[in-house]
């Protein structure tokens, strides 16, 4: 994780310095008054809020060769603050080498499967935070353990891996949800031919991995001690401003962009035109998950009664025009709507998730005139349940969900019966979205139709997303 740099002459540097201050839910949740009594958690139109909460937290500082990264400590402290305020049972610990950090995961892991055991699904959530240095090396991520310099031949055989080490520990119990924090670089530090070997992940089910930066870019950290770095100074902050509605994910949507303005802002400062660092997530979820403490159920549950109506009654024209909202499946029309609301209704409980949803629906817009698809893909009466929650958040601009709706189609699995044409599709939509690996695969399925324009094309853009695809083999004619 490098520094930021104090001045444009210092930007060749690998540790660079700053000194200075510097989507949605499905429905509304209706929760019992006894909800926190309840050892599950309850459900209501696709939306669960987990009663049982626990969260590792590791941040390492102290790395050799004045590699240190000064705002670790702190970031786990007001992290623990935030996930404390929000009933988090919270483990943390900082600069751990590799065997320590090993044992810590192998214990927490323990704790989390004996806790989910015990449990009914949706009544989990698990948050693992990294801080540290990091590095992708032939397709896979790596999480520095303190003591070790990234940059040294000792860095691959002794950091840990985030999908075999990291993800595997922490529970799958679906549709529970387990999220990984990693704010670290994904720079490839091992390059020697120019050949970068980054990959976008497709997280396992169940799970949603953020990360602080895209593939092949750096995480950025101010050099004092006493700031945080910029993904978790926009993390927690846009946790403390949370209502307890807006979905954790479209939580995580609204601090990428504030973690990139914040960026912006501060190489503004010193007159800096390196691209801003921008953080990407990957899920694999079935409904929204809502991370609510006991003084928000309370204040909810108040708004709830204060506009109850008698049992028969219509809603209230604003949950009436925030449910139509929930049933578009048009970008532009989607688009139209929000803005409406956003006008008749401000300051709402329902405004996070508006301005969330006009930003993903404005970039599925984008995508779908990009790949120059008819907007009555999107309006097929077909799919189960796990199918409509994709198509919901695909035209709110998930990329993942995007291409799971892909695969359904390649596969003729939920709900839908298999169809090479809808695969194309949907995967030429979840490639415009910025999904790497659903680029890449339709460049396969161009390759193996002779379009050799096209399957260069999308090649070409699975690699700017930051997808290596596997090598091919020289009997396959490509």
């Amino acid at each position: 994780m490098p520094r930021v740099p104090e001045a444009p002459h210092s930007a060749l540097r690998r540790s660079l310095l700053l000194g200075g201050a510097s989507g949605l839910a499905l429905g509304s949740l209706s929760l019992s008054p006894n909800a926190f009594a309840q050892s599950q958690s309850e459900t209501i139109q696709d939306a669960y809020v987990p009663r049982v909460k626990h969260a590792l937290l590791i941040g390492n500082r102290d790395y050799p060769n004045r590699k240190d990264i000064a705002p670790a400590h702190k970031n786990v402290t007001d992290l623990k603050d935030v996930l404390e305020y929000y009933e988090f049972k919270v483990k943390d610990y900082v600069d751990l080498d590799a065997v320590a950090m090993m044992r810590v995961l192998a214990e927490f892991s323990a704790q989390l499967r004996s806790v989910s055991e015990q449990g009914l699904p949706g009544s989990l959530a698990v948050v693992f935070y990294f801080c540290g240095h990091g590095f992708q090396s032939a397709g896979r991520n790596y999480l520095v353990p303190a003591g070790v310099d990234p940059s040294s031949e000792k860095a691959l055989s002794s950091s840990l891996r985030l999908t075999e080490d990291i993800l595997i520990a922490l529970p799958q119990t679906y549709p529970g949800i387990s999220i990984a924090l990693i704010d670290a670089c994904r720079t490839d530090p091992f390059i020697r031919k120019g050949v970068d070997e980054f990959n976008q992940i497709a997280a396992p089910e169940g799970t949603l991995v953020f990360f602080a930066t895209r593939a092949g870019r750096p995480a950025l950290a101010p050099i004092s001690a006493d700031r945080n770095t910029f993904f978790v100074g926009a993390l927690k902050d846009t946790l403390k401003n949370a209502n307890g509605v807006t979905p954790i994910d479209d939580l995580f949507r609204i601090a990428a962009l504030e973690c990139q303005a914040r960026v912006k802002a501060e190489f503004d400062k010193v007159k800096l035109t390196i691209l801003p660092q921008f953080p990407e997530s990957s899920a694999n979820l079935r409904g929204r998950f809502v991370i609510r403490n006991r003084q928000l159920e309370i204040d909810y549950q108040g708004r709830r009664k204060k506009g109850a109506v008698i049992p028969g009654e219509i809603l209230s024209k604003m949950e009436q025009r925030w449910q139509a909202i929930q049933l578009v499946l048009r970008p532009a029309r989607l688009i139209r709507l929000c803005e409406d609301f956003e006008r008749d209704f401000p300051s709402s409980e329902f405004s996070q998730q508006i301005r969330v949803t006009i930003t993903g629906a404005q970039q599925a817009l984008e995508s779908q005139r990009s790949a120059r698809l008819s907007g009555d893909l999107f309006e097929e009466s077909a799919g189960d349940k796990d199918y409509r929650d994709d198509l919901v958040k695909a035209l709110r601009g998930d990329k993942d969900s995007a291409r799971r709706i892909a695969l359904a189609y390649r596969e003729g699995t939920s709900g839908v019966a298999a169809n090479p044409r809808r695969t194309e599709q949907w995967l030429r939509f979840a490639a415009e979205l910025g999904n790497g690996i659903a680029s890449w695969e339709l460049s396969e399925i161009y390759n193996q139709g002779e379009q050799v324009g096209e399957a260069a094309r999308f090649e070409k853009k699975a690699l700017d997303l930051g997808y290596r695809p596997p090598p091919r083999l020289g009997t396959r004619g490509y």
